[in-house]
């Protein structure tokens, strides 16, 4: 686990985007919300949307922790690299179980479009219990 945890943080900066085309959404942190600006969110994570279809794909090789499901069927599946996790939230399906084994770049599942047509979802990275900026990790585009 120890030099799992080495090899994913030699790789900071560098680590491939979790969809294969798309944008940042919405940022890591604290920010002014898009309507009522007086207002601010916290956001654990990125929010990245894609086009209707696109697939989650892990970020680098790993276990597949655990996978949960919302009481609105939304699934998210969590992946360990040693001590950081990565957490792929707002799946309509998913093509691996938990035990799996993933390597970089593999599909994860389908992310879920809303009825408004709107494919996005949330990305987590968290070191131990703490989440960090993905965005910090992710090569640029």
């Amino acid at each position: 686990a120890k030099i799992l945890a080495n090899n994913f943080k030699s790789n900071k900066g560098k680590l491939p985007w979790p969809v294969e085309e798309g944008f940042v959404s919405r940022r890591y942190g604290t920010q002014a919300h898009p309507v009522p600006r007086s207002l601010t969110i916290d956001s654990n994570g990125l929010r990245m949307q894609s086009p209707s279809g696109a697939k989650a794909r892990a970020i680098f090789e790993a276990e597949v922790m655990r996978i949960t499901k919302s009481k609105y069927g939304i699934l998210a599946v969590h992946i360990r690299h040693g001590n950081y996790t990565s957490i792929y939230d707002n799946l309509k399906q998913v093509s691996v179980e938990k035990g799996n084994r993933v390597n970089t770049k593999d599909i994860i599942g389908e992310i879920f479009t809303s009825n408004s047509g709107e494919t996005e979802f949330k990305f987590v990275l968290m070191q131990d219990t703490e989440t960090i900026d993905p965005a910090q990790w992710i090569a640029r585009k």
